[in-house]
């Protein structure tokens, strides 16, 4: 019999008794480990039945369930996957009777993702692949796609959905669904552009900075986008000694001095197009934007020199 569980969840290997069958004892083994995991001896008057654990590795997971005395395993992990029997003595007969059972132990399935890339067919139209990828570590998952169409052709499994496009189509949207057998999800609409030329609009840049007293110039740029959807990549240039790069690559962090190039440039890129802009550094490190303390140093050294020339 082959049983289901969840990770961390709790699972029951039915005995499925005949009915009368009267049990003396049931003697519960896992191939994974030597001996028994656990035993359980029935009473004949209708006393309580005595359940013993004989493996540590299942220590305070172990319990016997329903009138049938099924073994019920809780807190399920990846080690307990495998094979299982139970070897079932009764009142009436000297023959020992087993029943077999195999474990599967799956994850519940978080959201998949879903990566775009495009290229022109040889007949000339614009074909968008659409690859969808769902972490998991229990065995097989099952891919499927909506809506599909004519125009639409799925491979790899169902993990990759292909859509050619012809001048005039319209905006689709594609979702992916990933099952298994405890958990199923879906990933957001991916918006598939009309053709292979659609670019991402331009981006926009913000900036905050502090200058120290030896003259360095610590600057943050931002770089952002209206409507980014999963599949944009982002680049700065330059980026040079020091920097670092943050947030998904939307984020430059610097140290600048005079003399450094006076210009930034952030590059957001899809499957089907790129655009950038540009700031000017310079500005941002002038000395409109000096910090309170350099103000007044500066203001003192104005008014001193003042004075020294009156004198004179």
């Amino acid at each position: 019999m082959v049983v289901t569980g969840t990770l961390g969840g709790s699972v029951t290997l039915p005995l499925q008794l005949q009915d009368g069958q009267q049990v003396e004892s049931i003697s519960w083994v896992s191939r994974s480990v030597p001996g028994a995991i656990a035993t359980v001896t029935l009473v004949e008057a209708g006393g309580p039945d005595t359940f013993h654990q004989e493996e540590s590795r299942y220590w305070g997971r172990l319990s016997v369930v329903g009138p049938d005395r099924s073994l019920q395993i809780s807190h399920l992990n990846w080690a307990d996957a495998g094979s299982y029997r139970a070897h079932i003595n009764l009142r009436s007969s000297r023959l020992t009777h087993t029943r077999e059972y195999s474990l599967h132990v799956y994850e519940p399935l978080a959201q998949p993702r879903v990566t775009v890339s495009t290229r022109i067919s040889g007949n000339g139209h614009c074909l968008i692949i659409l690859t969808c990828v769902a972490e998991s570590r229990g065995g097989t998952v099952t891919y499927s796609w909506a809506p599909l169409g004519p125009q639409t052709t799925v491979s790899h499994g169902g993990s990759v959905l292909s859509v050619s496009l012809r001048p005039g189509d319209s905006v689709l949207n594609f979702t992916c669904m990933v099952k298994n057998p405890v958990s199923n999800s879906s990933s957001l609409p991916i918006l598939v552009p009309p053709s292979c030329t659609e670019r991402p609009q331009e981006p926009k840049i913000t900036a905050s900075s502090q200058i120290m007293k030896d003259g360095t110039c610590f600057i943050t740029l931002a770089c952002l986008l209206d409507q980014a959807g999963e599949d944009v990549q982002y680049s700065w240039d330059p980026q040079g000694q020091g920097a670092v790069v943050s947030h998904g690559g939307t984020t430059l962090s610097i140290s600048w001095r005079s003399g450094v190039s006076d210009s930034y440039h952030c590059t957001v890129k899809n499957p089907v197009g790129q655009s950038s802009s540009s700031i000017s550094i310079k500005p941002l490190c002038s000395g409109s934007f000096l910090p309170c303390c350099l103000r007044k140093e500066f203001l003192l050294f104005l008014i001193l020199g003042a004075l020294q020339i009156k004198q004179i």
